[in-house]
């Protein structure tokens, strides 16, 4: 009989988990619009501070993942950066790689309600090259 328990438990904490990451994409999907700032540009000479918009859509059948495309406004145009597919994870942040010819690069965003922060480190240096401050658009 306890056998039988067994499987049950772990079906409901299973359930219980993906409920739980289902919920923490919810707070992260959406139109975020803000600043992405260089902060340090000797690890980063090309860097320009920018106006952004983040677009972050849900990954079908994943939810510990979204897609963000990064666009940043010139001349009141938007322009498309790039798209990075992000990971929850463990310490609620959510965090993704770039991989581009010049440059890797780690990013990592934390959600805080209508309020988006987050950073861009060069990798494998660690240098933090960026800081994020988004707002969710209503």
């Amino acid at each position: 009989m306890r056998l039988r328990a067994l499987p049950a438990a772990a079906l409901i904490l299973c359930a219980a988990a993906v409920r739980a990451e289902a919920g923490a994409a919810s707070k992260i999907v959406g139109t975020w619009r803000g600043t992405s700032t260089c902060v340090d540009r000797a690890a980063a000479p090309a860097c320009n501070d920018e106006t952004v918009v983040y677009e972050v859509t849900a990954v079908d059948g994943a939810a510990d993942r979204v897609r963000i495309q990064a666009d940043k406004i010139v001349n009141g145009e938007r322009g498309t950066m790039g798209t990075i597919e992000y990971r929850l994870s463990s310490d609620g942040s959510w965090k993704g790689e770039f991989q581009s010819p010049r440059a890797r690069s780690a990013w990592r965003l934390v959600v805080d309600g209508d309020r988006m922060t987050g950073t861009g480190t060069l990798l494998p240096s660690n240098a933090v090259i960026r800081r994020m401050e988004l707002t969710r658009a209503k």
